[in-house]
């Protein structure tokens, strides 16, 4: 079973939990390029490969992390120029961030760029006209939509598998390849990456990979600042303090374990003439949750 693992290329302020504006983040240390080593030389050592979703603000700061990615065999995609949520944005603001972030990862790389994941997952009920914006810059796949609900991302009614999404009717022709969680009945446990890795034990999510794999493959996948031991802290809430500081040192262990035990391919590599099913997501009120007038007929 072919597996995908999957990267957020993505400082370790940029979270959205921090809501830092962008105009502050040259006030804060930049730890991206040596934690994006750590990572990378965890790849080389188990001879994968992997997709980095890589935000536009560091590829603009740091090219050469750009073609080190790609030179040692790994899929380029998208994160976004800036790591804002979707459902934030207009959805000219998000066009316009998009197009300026595929431009310069083309530059950068020399290959069409044309797969995405939302900063935050942030492509719920209110953005999902953001599918249709992707589609028409020309983006083949999307990861961006969480199958369970939280206070800052995800649709809890929404396929687990991959489809083609269904939004008030259309059809899209832009694949959404969702974050692997774990359905227990009726309830769906994520357990795969970010703050889900690191908070449980190995054990158990080696243990929840094999039983995904009995059906399908899963998505791993994981932040470089979650390998970094040493990046300064916030003072913050309790909660939030949890989300990005917990269990920092048990990353690199956990994903060795993982990476001894399973098979991974990039993104792009997996889907390779695969046929997916066209599914419908939950239709929610208003403008913004569907396909808003001036981006169903295209470009105005």
């Amino acid at each position: 079973m072919n597996n995908i693992l999957t990267v957020d290329v993505e400082d370790w302020y940029h979270s959205n939990d921090f809501n830092i504006p962008v105009e502050h983040y040259k006030h804060f240390q930049d730890r991206i390029v040596p934690s994006t080593a750590l990572l990378l030389e965890l790849l080389e050592k188990y001879d994968l490969r992997a997709t980095f979703f890589i935000l536009g603000c560091v590829a603009a700061e740091h090219p050469e992390l750009v073609v080190t990615i790609m030179n040692k065999g790994h899929e380029i995609g998208s994160h976004g120029y800036w790591h804002k949520l979707v459902y934030k944005q207009t959805p000219e603001e998000f066009r316009t961030e998009l197009i300026r972030s595929k431009r310069l990862l083309e530059d950068i790389t020399g290959k069409q760029v044309e797969l995405y994941r939302a900063p935050s997952w942030s492509i719920t009920g209110k953005s999902l006209w953001a599918l249709k914006v992707l589609e028409e810059e020309g983006f083949t796949c999307s990861s961006s939509i969480y199958p369970v609900r939280t206070p800052l991302y995800g649709i809890g009614e929404a396929p687990t598998d991959p489809y083609y999404p269904v939004v008030n009717g259309d059809i899209l022709k832009i694949l959404e390849f969702p974050p692997t969680v774990f359905k227990m009945g009726a309830v769906r446990f994520p357990f795969a990456g970010g703050l889900y890795l690191r908070l449980l034990p190995g054990w158990l999510i080696v243990r929840l990979l094999a039983k995904v794999n009995n059906n399908r493959p899963a998505m791993v996948y994981t932040h470089p600042c979650d390998l970094d031991v040493e990046q300064p802290r916030f003072k913050s809430p309790a909660f939030i303090r949890l989300a990005h500081y917990y269990n920092l040192c048990s990353t690199a262990n956990k994903l060795e374990a993982i990476f001894a035990k399973f098979r991974f391919v990039t993104l792009g590599e997996a889907i390779k003439g695969g046929c997916y099913p066209a599914l419908p997501l939950p239709k929610t009120r208003g403008c913004a949750a569907g396909l808003p007038a001036a981006i169903k007929g295209g470009r105005t």
